[in-house]
């Protein structure tokens, strides 16, 4: 009971706010913070334990009741075999971006049966404020890039200078 005069709540004065609910729903922990948060701990962890493993001498680690660990070559090994599989790689990214993309020769880097043409993509106009996404002919590209010092033919001499 609460003091002389005063009533017990209502119902409708037991509801919260929509402040109030909105406040409870940015408090509760997702998941993903959780998983996010120990993943981060454990990765500490596991960083503080490789190095200790790797610098600290072997009477330090028989003193501490480190008895069974891997040989200290694998402290230089596995760090060197990360780094040659990472730049391996990233050279056989390059390399396959190389072999699936055209010659520069070819018709299909001109255009393709996927190429969207900007007149016939459908919405243009005052409903969409952005263009949806379509191809530039390689007419307007050159026009774009260069100017009209794309239009002008270059004549050659045959003589050579006169």
């Amino acid at each position: 009971m609460g003091p002389a005069g005063a009533t017990e709540p209502s119902t409708v004065a037991r509801r919260r706010s929509p402040r109030q609910a909105a406040a409870a729903r940015r408090r509760r922990t997702r998941p993903s913070e959780a998983y996010g948060f120990v993943g981060s701990i454990a990765a500490v962890a596991a960083a503080l334990a490789y190095i200790v493993w790797a610098y600290a001498p072997e009477p330090w680690l028989h003193r501490i009741g480190a008895t069974y660990y891997p040989n200290k070559q694998w402290a230089v090994a596995v760090p060197a075999f990360v780094a040659v599989a990472v730049a391996q790689g990233v050279v056989l990214y390059v390399a396959s971006n190389f072999l699936l993309t055209p010659p520069p020769a070819s018709f299909d880097t001109i255009s393709d049966e996927h190429a969207l043409d900007p007149a016939s993509s459908p919405g243009t106009g005052a409903d969409e404020p952005i263009e949806p996404i379509s191809d530039l002919g390689i007419d307007r590209m050159n026009h774009l890039m260069f100017g009209d010092q794309g239009r002008r033919s270059f004549h050659f001499q045959e003589d050579g200078p006169s």
